[in-house]
C-alpha cells in the first residue's frame, strides 16, 4: 500500500473519531441541560417518566454503537500496521475498493458481514 494512501486512511479513520467525540460531548451536554434546566425541580407529569427512559435507553444504545465503531476502528488502525488492512478477517479475500470506501474501518467483505449479523 502505497504511503498516500495509507495516509488518506488513517485521515478518514481520525476523522469518524473526531465525529465521535463531538457526537458523545453533544449528547453529554444535551443530558446535563435537561438535568439543570430551571423546570428540573418541578414534579413530572407520569406520561413524561416514559419519555424520560426512552431517551435514557436511545442514549445507551448510541453510546454502545459508537463503542462498537470505535473498536473497529482500532482494529482497521491495527490492520493498516501489520499490512493486513483490506483483507477479510473471515474469507482472507481482498474487501472490495468500494466498500473500503464506505466504510473505511471494515474488516469483513459484505458476504461475511452479512453471516455475522445472521448469528
Amino acid at each position: 500500500m502505497s504511503a498516500d494512501r495509507r495516509a488518506r486512511i488513517e485521515l478518514r479513520l481520525d476523522r469518524r473519531v473526531a465525529e465521535l467525540q463531538s457526537t458523545r460531548a453533544a449528547m453529554r451536554r444535551s443530558a446535563e441541560g435537561m438535568r439543570d434546566s430551571e423546570l428540573s425541580h418541578l414534579d413530572n407529569h407520569p406520561g413524561d417518566m416514559g419519555t424520560d427512559l426512552h431517551d435514557e435507553e436511545l442514549d445507551e444504545t448510541t453510546e454502545i454503537l459508537m463503542d462498537e465503531e470505535e473498536r473497529r476502528i482500532a482494529e482497521a488502525r491495527a490492520a493498516l500496521r501489520d499490512g493486513t488492512y483490506g483483507t477479510c478477517r473471515g474469507c482472507g479475500r481482498a474487501i472490495p475498493e468500494e466498500r473500503l470506501e464506505a466504510v473505511p474501518y471494515a474488516i469483513l467483505c459484505v458476504d461475511c458481514k452479512r453471516l455475522e449479523e445472521r448469528g
